[in-house]
């Protein structure tokens, strides 16, 4: 089967988030492969799948703004995104892919970085999920299972406001912000930068994009127009992503590091930035064992779920490093999650104990 191109040109926020979900979840072994294309007409926030919205983005300051923060299905960090972005996303069978997160990025990255070159930047692809140009990023990536199909999403990068990115995201102070700016100046880099007035039309961008992806992909691509079930299928996602359940997903509030909530029960806040990405762990201790714990940070996790398993997996275990490492050990050497190990996990539980 010929792999099904669906343009959906410039949409609302809300929908060029829905897209790719409503596609994913409509997908059946039957159905051809699909790759997507859309730009937002608006500005958003969104976070990632195993992020809390509350302790990563500055809720107030983007209600002000009315900037809407979205949580998607897909991991890594909160980004600001706005229409200087073309968003594309492989949604394949997950049958017809491979099953490590690793391999799928080598298939799936193949295409931009290809592309990029054709227009003429010297983009490579960095494991496990970065494009870079001379060691600054280019666009961010990531994958996900959502329903039946794996989905790698990426975007054309042709212009960034660094500035919005800052103030979206909630940090410790003005002067961290400050850096931040900087940090982000240096090291991500867009399309527009790259190649000034030689940077292709939008439009240009996109046709080499799709090229790259049959050259690269082997394969027949066909452009087409979505199914019934599909369209229904991305207003239910509308719904769903739109909702504040699904951005605010159940978990114990942030409460800071070593706060007594009741006799003999402690809520404690650790992180650990491990080469997958940031570890953040809320956990409440009753008497010296896990009573509750929120995991979250901007890493990977195939499945998605193993994220809630890794949680349940340390409810009842002793508060002490080598439990709670063997506890982690136990789900996370059956999962996926790229530069993440149970080490880091209890790194991060275990970060504010006392010595």
């Amino acid at each position: 089967m010929a792999i099904r191109v669906l343009d959906f040109g410039q949409v609302g926020s809300l929908r060029s988030l829905a897209i790719f979900h409503g596609v994913a979840y409509a997908l059946r072994e039957e159905h051809p492969d699909v790759i997507t294309l859309t730009r937002p007409s608006d500005p958003f926030v969104s976070i990632g799948h195993h992020q809390d919205a509350r302790t990563e983005v500055d809720l107030d300051y983007c209600a002000e703004a009315q900037i809407p923060v979205y949580r998607r299905e897909v991991g890594g960090g909160a980004v600001y995104l706005d229409g200087g972005q073309t968003f594309w996303h492989t949604i394949f069978h997950r049958r017809r892919v491979p099953t490590r997160l690793e391999e799928v990025y080598e298939k799936f990255l193949a295409g931009p970085v290809l592309a990029l070159n054709r227009m003429g930047i010297p983009a490579v692809h960095r494991p496990v999920n970065d494009i870079q140009v001379e060691g600054r990023k280019i666009g961010g990536t990531g994958a996900a299972t959502i329903g039946e199909a794996m989905v790698v999403a990426g975007s054309l990068l042709f212009d960034f406001n660094y500035e919005l990115m800052v103030k979206v995201l909630r940090v410790p102070s003005e002067k961290f912000r400050d850096k931040l700016y900087d940090t982000m100046r240096e090291y991500l880099t867009t399309i527009g930068r790259e190649l000034g007035d030689a940077a292709p039309p939008r439009e240009e961008a996109e046709r080499i994009l799709v090229e790259c992806f049959a050259e690269t992909l082997g394969e027949e691509l066909v452009f087409d127009e979505p199914r019934p079930d599909e369209l229904a299928e991305i207003a239910r996602q509308e719904e769903r992503i739109a909702s504040a359940e699904w951005l605010h997903l159940d978990g114990l509030p942030a409460s800071g590091a070593g706060v007594k909530v009741a006799e003999g029960v402690h809520v404690r806040e650790g992180m650990f930035k491990a080469p997958g990405g940031l570890v953040r762990a809320t956990t409440a201790v009753r008497d010296g064992v896990i009573i509750g714990i929120v995991l979250s940070g901007d890493f990977f996790m195939e499945p998605a779920e193993a994220r809630q398993e890794l949680q349940d997996a340390l409810v009842g275990v002793a508060f002490r490093p080598d439990d709670v490492l063997r506890a982690a050990k136990s789900v996370l050497e059956r999962v996926d999650a790229p530069g993440l190990d149970a080490a880091d996990v209890t790194a991060a539980v275990l970060a504010d104990q006392p010595a």
